[in-house]
């Protein structure tokens, strides 16, 4: 029995079959035949690759325009915005400064009521009657000058003539329930002096009492006001809105003129006595006059009481200008009930009864 393994050999490969081309993708043949032995064979054509469909093109122009206009809508968001806040701010200022403008106005025109309906006063001393302020005579020139906001807060600054002069005014404004009001006003209070224990002005037929009263700004000018006793006047005066300048005026009480003659005659009765006494200071033989009104230094009608100074001026040039106190009770009805006199230059209480008069 042979031990050797037969020999075992590969089979040749045999390539696969080619696929038939597709009638529709071969070419017209262009080749000559060729001749091999006694048969003839035709060349067959390359098949072609399919087509590769193309990359889509980047237009950079379109994406760079896309781009521009988004930087710049952007940027207009913030543009538009800041448009808006300034219109808004503009119209809060026009609308403080026609505020202001009409509350000047009404001042300006006499309307007290018109006035305080645009600021009310937030003092407790009561307005004067409308009728004051128009009585007196009006602020000039108003202008409105500069409106400063912060939130709902801010000022104004106003200027308007006065009693002659320019007054420069501040005013604060504070916004409530969306809407700007005047929150300070220009009214003042007026501190009345007087020689008398009266302290009370009239102006257009209403009371002013000192201190008690507050006034729109303006030139007031007191009534005289005259009794059986006493004729009182006052200083006309300004108001000007500034609480950093006091208001004052001095209120003149006068004797009655029927009085006032008088007392004159009183006076010159007793130094004629003091002369024929030689107990005083005026010289015998100088002869003295009442040239001025006499003084009303002090006066208490409830009382019935008034102190008076009787100016006495020498006929000679070089003679001495001296007062006589006097001193005057009446009734009820401001009749004379006693009169007591001092002695000429002396104001020392020492009061005994004035010389009787023809």
């Amino acid at each position: 029995m042979s031990t050797e393994m037969p020999e075992f050999e590969m089979p040749d490969v045999v390539p696969p079959p080619l696929p038939a081309p597709d009638p529709g993708t071969l070419a017209p043949a262009a080749a000559a035949p060729t001749a091999v032995g006694e048969r003839e064979l035709t060349a067959e054509p390359a098949l072609e690759a399919p087509p590769i469909p193309p990359r889509p093109r980047v237009v950079w122009r379109h994406v760079l325009a896309a781009a521009l206009v988004g930087v710049i809508a952007g940027a207009a968001v913030p543009a538009a915005l800041q448009a808006f806040d300034r219109a808004a701010a503009a119209a809060e200022i026009d609308g403080v400064r026609s505020l202001a403008a009409d509350y000047l106005t009404a001042i300006a025109e006499g309307r007290a009521d018109d006035a305080t309906a645009l600021a009310p006063s937030a003092a407790r001393t009561p307005l004067a009657p409308a009728a004051v302020l128009a009585a007196a005579r009006p602020i000039e020139r108003t202008e409105v000058r500069l409106v400063h906001l912060e939130g709902d807060r801010g000022s104004v600054e106003v200027r308007y003539r006065v009693g002659g002069s320019d007054t420069f005014g501040s005013l604060d404004v504070e916004r409530r329930d969306g809407r700007w009001h005047l929150a300070t006003t220009l009214l003042e209070p007026v501190s009345v002096y007087s020689s008398d224990d009266r302290s009370t002005l009239t102006i257009a037929g209403m009371a002013v009492e000192s201190g008690r009263v507050l006034l729109y700004p303006g030139v007031y000018v007191p009534e005289s006001d005259a009794g059986p006793v006493l004729v009182s006047r006052a200083e006309s005066f300004v108001v000007d809105g500034d609480p950093r300048t006091p208001t004052e005026t001095y209120r003149m009480s006068e004797l009655a003129p029927e009085l006032s003659e008088l007392a004159a005659a009183h006076a010159l009765a007793a130094v004629a006595a003091c002369q024929r006494a030689d107990a005083c200071e005026v010289p015998a033989g100088e002869t003295l006059r009442t040239t001025d009104q006499v003084h009303v230094v002090f006066s208490d009608l409830e009382r019935g009481r008034l102190d008076l100074s009787v100016p006495l001026s020498p006929e000679s040039p070089t003679g001495t200008w001296l007062d006589l106190q006097v001193r005057l009770s009446v009734d009820a009805d401001g009749r004379p009930l006693d009169w007591l006199c001092g002695r000429p230059g002396r104001f020392d209480g020492d009061l005994s009864p004035c010389p009787a008069i023809d």
